[in-house]
């Protein structure tokens, strides 16, 4: 799809073409009618001279060369000539002509002609005849020039328009782009907004706008408060449900686990397991909630600065077991992925690793082809390797209770679908325990809702 600009640049651009070519077509075409017609009047003129000098009297026999005629229809082939066809066939012509013969139309008296034909050695010429009765004669004068050297003036000055007509067309071309790219620069702080609000880094688009966008823009703003509202009261409400619902499955916990309660330990046992999976939903929830802490939703994922927070929060969350828990990254800048989406898929993973790990857990962040990489390793009694390969034909198809290593891959299976990431298991070949290793493509739209 072609850009606004360069619409607008054809579009221009063709308008302009047509405009200088219609103008100098026109100008063409009025410069050669105006010569034309400058050339026939003067040739009238020179008739009317030639039939001045005529006479009244005895008008065949009176020499037109002796009447002191214009010097220029004595030279041969000046390109000037004259013609007197009587009606009794006797004819008169400028010395100029010399052999040649110059053929003039029958014309009733006060009837005039103009046109063009071919003269001596290829003049190009412009022929006016006229009617005319004089002494009770009827005659044809007949007066031609070559228009050649008017013609070749003509090309010059035609050459000229044109050359002019290009350098006008080519600056205002120019005008043209330096008007339109000032005009597209006022859309700059809206281009760098929208790179901000992919990164996070702001909740509105400017307004700063030209008024003809402005509305858009209001518009656009509106949406993006309302959405980043929805989804915070969201999050919020599924927080405060999943800590409202732990004290009420703790009680009907303990009332089912008291043997007093007459029921059968089938039944007892399979309503168990379903509040202890009541109470992990709710767990999960928390945690979620817990590891995106503050920030806007939306905003970017700083790697630098989130990392040794979320390494603090999992070092208190294990204090008990006294774990060495290093995460290290090389991301100099702010990613444009959801920062809670990075936190809840970080935070799973890790979490699952410390349940698992002896003594250490390494988790590495780095950026690969345009793919953030995310890798967590532990020394954990790590996975068979029957189930690894299921892990591998399954994909991320698992859910937490695969292998006993509650990996809460849920909540990563979400994230990853959304932005078209893949999750790989192994053996860490450092620590021995299992490896995940997370791959989410950056610069991608998330696709799923939450």
């Amino acid at each position: 799809m072609k850009s606004l600009e360069s619409h607008l640049h054809l579009g221009l651009t063709f308008s302009l073409v047509l405009l200088i070519g219609a103008a100098w077509w026109l100008g063409h075409a009025a410069l050669h009618h105006t010569a034309n017609a400058f050339v026939i009047s003067r040739l009238e003129h020179d008739a009317e001279g030639l039939v001045g000098s005529l006479g009244l009297e005895r008008t065949e026999a009176r020499r037109l060369d002796a009447v002191g005629l214009t010097p220029v229809y004595e030279q041969p082939y000046s390109g000037h000539y004259f013609v007197v066809a009587f009606a009794t066939g006797k004819r008169q012509r400028s010395r100029s002509l010399w052999d040649e013969e110059l053929a003039v139309p029958r014309l009733a008296p006060g009837e005039t002609r103009t046109w063009k034909m071919a003269g001596p050695i290829d003049q190009d010429l412009v022929v006016w005849a006229g009617g005319y009765r004089i002494g009770g004669q009827d005659l044809v004068v007949a007066v031609a020039e070559d228009i050649r050297p008017l013609s070749a003036e003509l090309v010059v000055f035609e050459r000229l328009f044109a050359l002019m007509a290009l350098g006008g067309l080519a600056l205002s071309l120019l005008i043209q782009r330096v008007i339109l790219r000032r005009a597209f620069a006022s859309l700059r702080p809206v281009y760098r907004d929208i790179e901000r609000l992919e990164h996070g880094q702001t909740a509105t688009l400017t307004e700063q706008v030209p008024a003809e966008i402005l509305p858009l823009v209001r518009k656009l703003n509106r949406l993006l408060v309302l959405f980043a509202q929805r989804l915070e009261r969201s999050r919020t409400a599924a927080g405060n449900l999943s800590h409202a619902i732990k004290g009420p499955l703790g009680l009907v916990r303990q009332q089912l686990e008291d043997p007093a309660l007459p029921m059968a330990d089938r039944t007892r046992a399979s309503l168990l397991e379903q509040v202890e999976q009541l109470r992990r939903l709710a767990e999960r929830q928390l945690k979620r909630a817990r590891l995106a802490g503050a920030g806007g939703a939306g905003a970017c994922f700083e790697p630098a600065a989130e990392l040794p927070t979320l390494q603090r929060l999992l070092e208190r969350m294990h204090a008990d077991r006294g774990l060495e828990i290093r995460l290290t990254q090389a991301i100099p800048e702010p990613l444009g992925v959801d920062r809670e989406d990075m936190l809840e898929l970080l935070g799973n993973l890790l979490d699952n690793a410390c349940k698992w790990a002896r003594k250490r857990v390494v988790c590495n962040l780095s950026i690969e082809g345009g793919t953030l990489l995310l890798r967590v390793d532990d020394d954990g009694p790590g996975c068979a390797e029957d189930a690894l390969a299921a892990i591998t034909e399954r994909g991320v198809r698992l859910d937490e209770q695969i292998s006993g290593h509650g990996l809460g891959l849920a909540i990563v299976k979400e994230i990853l679908e959304g932005y078209g990431g893949r999750i790989v298991f192994g053996i860490s070949p450092e620590l021995g325990g299992l490896r995940a290793e997370a791959r989410v493509p950056l610069g991608v739209d998330v696709s799923w809702n939450r």
